[in-house]
C-alpha cells in the first residue's frame, strides 16, 4: 500500500480586522471578510458595541444619566439637532427632533422633561440647524431647501423670509453662512452679528457663486480659522474675516466621486466624509482615504455621520451577506471608525435613520434614531453589546478558502479562550460543524477531526459581554 504523506500545520486567526478589498479565496487568516457586532480591541473580540434608550445628562455629574421621554405618539424622526443654550447662568441645552411630517419638538438635555411641541413653523426635507448667540441670547438657526430660514429662541420661532432657503447653515467668526444649491449654486453670508440680515451690499451680507464642474454646494465647516466649503466633487477654503472685501477663496481638493452631505463631520483635528470611493479624512490641506476596508456602501445619500470619543460613526447600508434580506427604511449598519487606530467595528442589522453629536458642558454622546418593530426610538451609544436590552447576534468569520493548497486538510483541534458562552463553527467544503463553548477563564480545546479542501471558522455569540482570544487551529494536510 502506498503511504500518503501527511504534515501538520498550526494556523492562527489574527483578529487584525475586516478586509473588503481582497477576495476571500486568497485572504490571509489574520483578517476577516465579516465582523458583525463584535469589536476588536487589544487583539481580542469584545462586545463593546451597542445602543440603549437615549439618555440625557446631569448638569454637574457626567456619570449620572436620565432617560429622555418616549417619542410623541406616532412620531418618526428625520432629523436630530443639539440646541446649546444657557438661561440665567444655567445650562439649559435642548434636544430638538424633526419628524418626517416636518413637526418639531424639544426636550431638556440636563433635566428630566417631556417633549414640547414647537408651534408656528414646519421644517421639512433635508434640514440643517446650528446654535448661535444672537443679541445676548442662545438661539437655534434652522433651514432646509423647502422651509424658510428661522430663528428658534427658547420655544418661539421667527421666520426670516428675506433669507434664502439653505441646504446648510454654519457660524464662522461673526457671520452666518448658508449653502444654496440647484440652479443657484451659492454660498451666502449674513451681515456681521445679524443672522436676520441677508441684504446684499458691500456693508451687509452677500454671496459667492460657483459656476464650475464641482457640483452643488453641500455644507460649509468652520475649521482651523477658515471656512471650508464642501461641494459634491470638491473642497474650497474661504478666508473670511469681518470685511467681505478681503474674502479669499481657494480650491483645495477635487473628488473623483461624489461627496455626501450628511456624512461630513468635524472630528477634532480633521474633517471626515463619505464619497463614492469610500471615507476620506481632510486635514485642512489634503484629503486622504481613511477607511478603505469598509464594505461597499449602497444608497449613500441616506448615510449620516457624527463624531464622538475619537471615532467617526457612520450610519450606512452595507453589502454584507449576513445583512441581506432585511427590511430597512434607511440604513442597515452603524460603522465605528477609530480615527487614531484605523479600527473598524460594525453594529449591524439595525435601521439607523439619523445621528446627532451632543457635546456641551458635561454632555458627550451621539443620539441616534432607530426604526424598530415597535416604531421609531431614540438611542444613545453603549458598550453593553446589546440594542434596547437585547444582546446583538455577533459573528466573526475567518476566510473560507483552501489556504493556497488543493490538498485535503483535516482540522484536528481548535483552541481558544472565551470568558462567556459562545459558539464555534467549523466549515469544511459543503458542511458546517457546530460546537457550543461554555465561558471560562482558561483556554479550551475543541477536538474536530473534520476534513475538506476548503476550511474556515465562525465565532458566534448571543451574549452581550464577550471576550474571545484568537483561535489556534491544528491541521493535518495530506499532500
Amino acid at each position: 500500500m502506498k503511504r500518503v504523506p501527511v504534515h501538520s500545520r498550526t494556523l492562527r486567526a489574527g483578529f487584525k480586522g475586516m478586509r473588503s478589498s481582497v477576495d476571500e479565496s486568497v485572504m490571509d487568516w489574520d483578517y476577516s471578510p465579516a465582523v458583525l457586532n463584535y469589536r476588536i480591541k487589544n487583539g481580542v473580540l469584545t462586545g463593546e458595541l451597542g445602543l440603549v434608550a437615549a439618555r440625557g445628562f446631569h448638569p454637574t455629574v457626567p456619570e449620572m444619566r436620565h432617560d429622555y421621554p418616549a417619542l410623541p405618539d406616532g412620531a418618526s424622526v428625520k432629523g436630530i439637532f443639539h440646541y446649546r443654550r444657557r438661561y440665567q447662568g444655567n445650562y439649559d441645552d435642548r434636544l430638538v427632533i424633526q419628524t418626517t411630517t416636518g413637526a418639531l419638538y424639544y426636550t431638556a438635555v440636563f433635566a428630566t422633561d417631556t417633549w414640547h411641541a414647537i408651534s408656528g413653523y414646519t421644517l421639512t426635507g433635508d434640514a440643517t440647524a446650528v446654535s448661535y448667540n444672537y443679541g445676548g441670547k442662545d438661539v437655534l438657526l434652522m433651514s432646509s431647501p423647502s422651509s424658510a430660514f428661522a430663528v428658534l429662541d427658547d420655544a418661539s420661532v421667527k421666520q426670516v423670509t428675506s433669507a434664502p432657503r439653505f441646504s446648510s447653515v454654519t457660524v464662522h467668526n461673526e457671520r452666518v453662512y448658508g449653502t444654496l444649491n440647484g440652479e443657484s449654486n451659492q454660498l451666502w453670508f449674513s451681515d456681521d452679528f445679524d443672522p436676520e440680515n441677508w441684504t446684499v451690499s458691500a456693508e451687509e451680507g452677500g454671496y459667492i457663486s460657483f459656476a464650475d464642474e464641482c457640483g452643488d454646494a453641500l455644507m460649509s465647516v468652520s475649521f482651523l480659522g477658515y471656512l471650508y466649503i464642501f461641494r459634491e466633487h470638491g473642497i474650497y477654503r474661504l478666508t473670511a474675516y469681518g470685511d467681505q472685501g478681503e474674502f479669499m477663496l481657494k480650491k483645495l481638493f477635487t473628488a473623483t466621486g461624489r461627496i455626501y452631505k450628511d456624512t461630513i463631520a468635524l472630528c477634532g483635528d480633521r474633517i471626515m466624509f463619505l464619497t463614492d470611493e469610500g471615507v476620506f479624512s481632510f486635514d485642512g490641506y489634503n484629503a486622504t482615504p481613511a477607511m478603505r476596508e469598509l464594505p461597499k456602501v449602497f444608497y449613500p445619500s441616506y448615510s449620516a455621520a457624527a463624531y464622538h470619543d475619537g471615532a467617526y460613526w457612520l450610519a450606512c447600508t452595507l453589502s454584507v451577506a449576513e445583512l441581506e434580506g432585511g427590511l430597512y427604511t434607511a440604513n442597515n449598519a452603524l460603522a465605528r471608525l477609530d480615527i487614531r487606530e484605523g479600527e473598524i467595528s460594525l453594529l449591524a442589522g439595525y435601521d439607523v435613520t439619523a445621528l446627532c453629536a451632543v457635546r456641551s458642558h458635561t454632555a458627550a454622546d451621539v443620539v441616534t434614531a432607530v426604526v424598530t418593530a415597535d416604531g421609531c426610538r431614540l438611542a444613545s451609544l453603549s458598550e453593553n453589546g446589546g440594542v434596547f436590552g437585547v444582546a446583538t447576534p455577533k459573528i466573526y468569520r475567518t476566510p473560507f478558502n483552501d489556504l493556497s493548497s488543493s490538498a485535503f486538510k483535516t482540522v484536528r483541534e481548535v483552541t481558544l479562550t472565551t470568558r462567556y458562552d459562545a459558539e464555534l463553527r467549523v466549515r469544511t467544503d459543503e458542511e458546517t460543524h457546530v460546537y457550543a463553548l461554555a465561558g471560562a477563564d482558561r483556554p479550551q480545546t475543541v477536538f474536530v477531526g473534520k476534513s475538506g479542501k476548503k476550511i474556515g471558522l465562525e465565532l458566534r455569540s448571543s451574549t452581550g459581554l464577550c471576550h474571545i482570544t484568537p483561535p489556534v487551529v491544528k491541521l493535518d494536510i495530506t499532500a
